[in-house]
């Protein structure tokens, strides 16, 4: 409940003449549906979406270094964005798709086929890759050969396990 009690309302809507029959509020979109004798209308309320603010919104916490508020306004801006307006190809923003079927097909392809070889690549350079150098003796040649035949499983590992 309030403790103080208002003077005057928050916002003034005229309706002349009309009667009130009913009222929707959209929470965090800040648009109020009026349903009245004459038809609906909608208005807009700024600021009334969410009257308790959270400090790490709205960029309110006066400790926030330049990585948090990047982030925060990344993550205000995703909120805004409906789910369908998120694509996987950044190519697809700003482009018209093509109305062929056969050309948007190749399209979906071709895409799948360059990601395909991308990852095939990203796999060969982690098969080819060096050791990595550990401190401390780790990198004893006895220590690289266990390491390498641990999973190895031969007659002495089978009766261990038993």
């Amino acid at each position: 409940a309030l403790r103080v009690k208002m003077k005057e309302p928050y916002m003034k809507h005229q309706l002349s003449g009309k009667g009130v029959e009913s009222l929707r509020f959209r929470p965090f979109e800040d648009v109020c549906g009026i349903g009245h004798t004459a038809g609906i209308s909608s208005i807009v309320i700024p600021g009334s979406g969410e009257p308790n603010l959270d400090s790490m919104e709205h960029f309110t916490n006066p400790f926030m270094d330049n990585k948090q508020r990047r982030e925060a306004e990344v993550r205000s801006l995703l909120e805004k964005l409906s789910p369908d307006m998120i694509a996987l190809d950044p190519d697809a923003i700003g482009s018209v798709e093509e109305s062929n079927l056969i050309q948007r097909r190749q399209r979906m392809r071709d895409v799948a086929e360059e990601a395909d070889a991308r990852k095939a690549e990203e796999m060969e350079a982690l098969k080819n890759k060096k050791d990595k150098k550990r401190m401390r003796g780790r990198s004893k040649i006895a220590k690289k050969l266990a390491r390498k035949h641990k999973n190895i499983i031969d007659d002495n590992m089978l009766k261990l396990k038993e």
